[in-house]
């Protein structure tokens, strides 16, 4: 028996082994792998981002926490005039 082969390893036996339909496959196959991949993790880092986000938001809203203040307000028409 022999030991199995890394996925990579078999990927290219298989991509040698194959004719030219095959090897179209094999890429567009990977080509779609990649892609799905990189949409899951947009959507990962999304869902994080959101959930960070809407934390902040109750942080914010909590009464225990007191209000900002400013400390300078500048209006900018008064500065350009």
């Amino acid at each position: 028996m022999s030991a199995p082969l890394d996925p990579y390893e078999d990927w290219a036996v298989r991509f040698e082994q194959a004719g030219p339909v095959g090897r179209a496959k094999l890429i567009a196959g990977g080509a779609v792998r990649l892609t799905a991949n990189l949409i899951d993790r947009a959507l990962g880092q999304a869902a994080t981002t959101v959930a960070e986000a809407e934390r902040a938001v109750r942080r914010e809203l909590d009464p225990n926490v007191s209000d900002a203040k400013i400390i300078e307000e500048v209006d900018e028409r008064r500065r350009k005039g």
